[in-house]
């Protein structure tokens, strides 16, 4: 996991703004109800599921799911992922992205993609579970 984790940072830290997977001690998230945010630093780990969502953990116990406006082409098979921000968290009415390095094009191309909505979530599996039923959802309606 460190070689995973140094792998990420040396591939995206030239990004201006960027923070990669980086630990760190845990941090107070801000929450209301209609506001979330996560301090980038505390975040401990993140999988795209999907090419529109992003699964979060931040802490030991604290767990998100990050939805995309727009569908991102290739996230779900990104070579590494990186949060930015202008600040050092991100919220979910902020203008935060998802910057990762796309495989198809040889992990020599960056795409981004903004972050819509900031969800809390009990687990991965609960996470993974709201993700298929909004997928199936939005099968049923096209």
């Amino acid at each position: 996991m460190g070689t995973t984790r140094a792998l990420l940072i040396g591939l995206l830290l030239p990004l201006t703004g960027c923070v990669a997977l980086a630990p760190g001690e845990d941090a107070e998230s801000e929450e209301t109800e209609d506001r979330i945010c996560l301090n980038v630093r505390a975040i401990r780990s993140f999988d795209a599921l999907t090419d529109e969502y992003v699964y979060v953990q931040e802490g030991n116990s604290k767990y998100y799911l990050f939805t995309m406006r727009n569908r991102c082409h290739n996230l779900s098979d990104a070579m590494g992922i990186a949060i930015k921000d202008s600040m050092n968290r991100v919220c979910s009415d902020g203008f935060g992205e998802i910057v990762y390095r796309d495989r198809m094009g040889g992990g020599r191309r960056l795409e981004s993609c903004r972050i819509d909505t900031i969800e809390r979530v009990e687990s991965k599996d609960d996470a993974k579970a709201i993700v298929e039923a909004r997928t199936e959802a939005k099968s049923n309606d096209e």
